[in-house]
């Protein structure tokens, strides 16, 4: 049984599911274009998925975006070199 206790909650699962299809696409350029654009407005926000995020928390999130398609990019390497059955 799923329960969900506030909006937030959905909100913030809704947040994490479009970033992972960011990841998937391998677009965390996305996120580092906005987190630029905000530094050079030298604004210490950035607006990303319809939400404002500190620039500590964008760049959190981007790190965390980056580290994920690495993996991405690992496994799918590994798969490739796996022989067929």
């Amino acid at each position: 049984m799923v329960t969900i206790h506030s909006q937030q909650t959905l909100t913030l699962m809704g947040k994490m599911g479009q970033i992972a299809q960011l990841i998937q696409d391998g677009r965390s350029d996305t996120l580092d274009t906005l987190i630029k654009a905000s530094e050079r407005q030298n604004r210490d926000e950035v607006y990303f998925l319809g939400k404002t995020y500190s620039m500590g928390d964008a760049k959190q999130i981007l790190m965390f975006m980056q580290k994920e398609e690495q993996e991405n990019e690992k496994r799918t390497i590994y798969r490739l070199k796996q022989p067929s059955k």
